[in-house]
C-alpha cells in the first residue's frame, strides 16, 4: 500500500494522505483526465505561467483521509488562493470579496445562450475559458456595484450601481 496519495504535477514531490493540496481552477486543468494537482501555491504558479493562464487562482483541497478514501471527491476546505503577480482586468482578484471574505464561484452565465450568441454574431466556437473569464467580469462588476451601493448608504445594489 502506497505511503503518499498522488504526486505533484510540476516538482514531483510526494502529496501525503490527509494533507493540503491545490489544483487550478481553470475546468481544463482540473478535469480527472489531466489531474493536476500541486503541493504548493508555488508550484501551482509555476503551472499558470508555463500554460499562460491569465485569470485563474489556486484552490486548496485535502487529500484523502486514507487509500480506501481516494475515490471519493475530496472536501474543499479552502475557497482560493489570489494569483500574485498579474492582476485581473476587473481590478480585483477573482477569489476575495469586497469585504475579504473568500468565495466559491461557478459559470454565473447561461452557456449554451452565450455559445448560441457567438455563434449567430460570428459564427465562432466558444471554448470554456471564454465562459470563465465573461463569469470573472461578472463577478468584478458585482463587487463594483456592491461598492457603490455601500457608498450610497444602501444595502441593495440597484441597476445605477453597475456601470
Amino acid at each position: 500500500m502506497s505511503s503518499h496519495w498522488k504526486n505533484c504535477s510540476v516538482c514531483k514531490s510526494l502529496i501525503p494522505y490527509n494533507t493540503p493540496y491545490y489544483v487550478c481552477s481553470v475546468s481544463g486543468c482540473k478535469s480527472q483526465r489531466k489531474g493536476f494537482v500541486f503541493c504548493r501555491v508555488q508550484c501551482w504558479d509555476e503551472h499558470r505561467a508555463d500554460l499562460n493562464h491569465r485569470n485563474a487562482w489556486a484552490e486548496e483541497l485535502t487529500s484523502p483521509k486514507d487509500a480506501s478514501a481516494s475515490d471519493r471527491v475530496p472536501k474543499r476546505t479552502v475557497i482560493s488562493v489570489p494569483t500574485s503577480g498579474r492582476p485581473s482586468s476587473s481590478g480585483s482578484s477573482f477569489g476575495h470579496a469586497p469585504i475579504g471574505k473568500p468565495i466559491q464561484t461557478e459559470t454565473l452565465v447561461v452557456v449554451s445562450k452565450v455559445k448560441q450568441l457567438i455563434k449567430d454574431l460570428a459564427d465562432c466556437n466558444t471554448s470554456q475559458c471564454a465562459i470563465d473569464a465573461l463569469t470573472e467580469k461578472v463577478v468584478g462588476e458585482c463587487r463594483k456595484a456592491i461598492t457603490a451601493a455601500r457608498a450610497d448608504g444602501r444595502k441593495t445594489v440597484m441597476g445605477r450601481d453597475i456601470e
